[in-house]
C-alpha cells in the first residue's frame, strides 16, 4: 500500500517555490499541520496492517533467527560442516518467514511478494536438514558429486523464478505472467513437500543406524545420544504430512483455513529454532568430549584400581574380580555409558547373579557402586586439569561414563560430599 502527502510550497517573488515544513521559513501552523499530517499517515499505515499472536511470534522469531545467525557465525568455536548447515537452515527459514509474513501484515500484496522478493526457498530447506544431520552423524564426511546433485531442484526453480522476475522488470504484461508464474510457484510447493519426505525419511534411518552402532561401545567413537535428533526429526516428517495435507487442499481445492497454515507455520517455525539452539549445544558437547578422549586416549594414565576399593578388600579377590578388574580398569567398560551387569557378566562369561554376589561379598559393594567409583576418579582427574577449565561439567561427566548431568551430580555428591562444580573450583584455586 503506497501513501503520499503534499508538499508546502510557497509564492516568492512571483515563483512558486518549495519550502521544507522543518525549515525555519516554514510558518508555525504549517509546521503543525506536516506534523499532523505525518502522524495521521503513520497512524493509518499502522492501523492497515494486519497483527495478530500468529505473526507477532512469527516475526519475532525472524528476528531471533538473524541475531542467532551473526553470533554463532562470529564464534570461532563452532565453525564445524554441521554448524555451518544449521546456521545455513535457519538463516534462510528466517528469510522464508520474512518474506511471506510481509504480505500477511499488509506491507505489500501477495502478488508483489511473488514478483519482487519471492525465492524458492521450500526446495532447498530439507537438502540443508540432511546435510546437517549427515555431518552431525559423520564429522568427517567429504560432500561426492552426487550429495550435490540434491541442490540441483533448487537451482532449477531458482533460474525459473529469476527468469519470470527478469520478464517482470522488463515489463512484461503482468496478467499473462503471473498465472504462469504462480503454476511454477505451485509446482515447487508440490515437489518440495514430495521431496522433503523422501530426505527425512532417509535421514532418519541413518540416526537408526548409527544408534545400533553405539550399542556396541568403542572408545575412538563419542557416542552421543542421539534420540533428542530422532524425535526432532520426526516431529518434522509430522508436520511435513500435514504441509502436503494443506498444500493439496491449496492448490487443487482452493478451499484451507487460514489458521491452519498459521499453526503449521508457528510449529515448524518453532522447531527450527529449538533444533538451532539445541543442535549448536550438542555440538559444543561433542567438541569438549572429542577432546578429552584424545586426553583419555594419548596422555593419561589408567584409573588406579586401588582408588576405587581398599587394600584390605583386595586380599580376597578370586579371579572373577581380576578379570572384571582388567575388563573395567584397562579395557576402560566403565566409559561405557550404556554397561550393565548384564553385559558385563555376559563378556565374562558369569551368571548376571553369580557376579553381583562375588561382588558384594568380596568388594563391600554393589554392582553400580563399584562401577560408579571408576566413574567418580575418572571425573576427578579431568576437574583437575587445567586444561579442561573451561569446559561444561556435562562433558565431563559424559566422558567419565555417565549417562547423563543430573546422575553426574548426583553419584558424585555421594562419592565426594561435594558437587563436581565445587569439587573443580577447590582443586584449581
Amino acid at each position: 500500500m503506497y501513501f503520499s502527502y503534499s508538499s508546502t510550497w510557497r509564492v516568492v517573488h512571483g515563483f512558486k517555490v518549495f519550502i521544507s515544513p522543518l525549515s525555519n521559513k516554514a510558518t508555525n501552523r504549517e509546521k503543525k499541520k506536516y506534523l499532523s499530517n505525518k502522524s495521521l499517515i503513520f497512524k493509518h499505515l499502522w492501523n492497515s496492517m494486519n497483527f495478530n499472536i500468529y505473526n507477532i511470534f512469527i516475526i519475532a522469531g525472524v528476528f531471533q533467527g538473524f541475531i542467532f545467525t551473526l553470533v554463532v557465525l562470529f564464534n570461532k568455536k563452532y565453525r564445524a560442516k554441521s554448524t555451518l548447515f544449521l546456521l545455513s537452515l535457519i538463516f534462510i527459514y528466517s528469510v522464508g518467514n520474512l518474506t511471506y509474513i510481509l504480505p500477511d501484515v499488509g506491507v505489500m500484496s501477495l502478488t508483489k511478494m511473488y514478483n519482487t522478493l519471492f525465492f524458492p526457498f521450500a526446495s532447498i530447506i530439507p537438502v540443508v536438514i540432511y546435510f546437517y544431520v549427515t555431518f552431525f552423524l559423520n564429522p568427517a564426511k567429504k560432500l561426492q558429486f552426487i550429495d550435490k546433485l540434491l541442490f540441483l531442484p533448487f537451482c532449477m526453480f531458482l533460474i525459473l523464478t529469476l527468469f519470470f522476475r527478469f520478464k517482470y522488470f522488463l515489463g512484461f504484461r503482468e496478467d499473462v505472467l503471473h498465472p504462469v508464474f504462480v503454476k511454477v510457484i505451485h509446482f515447487n510447493e508440490t515437489f518440495s513437500v514430495l521431496y522433503s519426505i523422501v530426505l527425512l525419511i532417509i535421514v532418519l534411518k541413518r540416526i537408526q543406524l548409527v544408534q545400533k552402532q553405539y550399542k556396541v561401545f568403542n572408545p575412538q567413537i563419542i557416542q552421543s545420544d542421539l534420540k533428542w535428533l530422532f524425535i526432532t526429526m520426526s516431529v518434522i516428517l509430522f508436520f511435513t504430512f500435514y504441509w502436503a495435507y494443506l498444500t493439496y487442499l491449496n492448490i487443487f481445492t482452493n478451499h484451507v483455513d487460514e489458521i491452519s497454515f498459521y499453526f503449521l507455520w508457528v510449529v515448524v517455525a518453532s522447531l527450527i529454532y529449538w533444533l538451532g539452539h539445541v543442535g549448536i549445544y550438542k555440538y559444543g558437547l561433542i567438541s569438549e568430549r572429542t577432546k578429552i578422549r584424545q586426553f583419555i586416549t594419548n596422555n593419561r594414565p589408567l584409573v588406579d584400581p586401588n582408588l576405587v576399593y581398599t587394600a584390605s578388600e583386595t586380599k580376597s579377590r578370586n579371579q572373577h574380580i581380576e578379570r572384571l578388574e582388567n575388563l573395567l580398569a584397562n579395557e576402560k567398560k566403565y566409559l561405557d555409558s550404556n554397561l550393565t551387569l548384564e553385559s558385563v557378566s555376559e563378556q565374562l562369561q558369569l551368571s548376571p547373579s553369580y557376579l553381583s554376589k562375588i561382588i558384594n561379598s568380596e568388594m563391600k559393594t554393589s554392582f553400580p557402586e563399584y562401577l560408579n567409583k571408576f566413574r567418580v576418579e575418572e571425573a576427578k582427574i579431568y576437574l583437575k586439569n587445567s586444561d579442561f577449565s573451561n569446559y561444561t561439567i556435562t562433558s565431563i561427566g559424559l566422558e567419565a561414563g555417565f549417562n547423563s548431568k543430573s546422575a553426574f551430580y548426583e553419584v558424585f555428591k555421594k562419592a565426594t560430599g561435594q558437587t563436581p562444580l565445587s569439587f573443580k573450583k577447590k582443586s584449581l584455586g
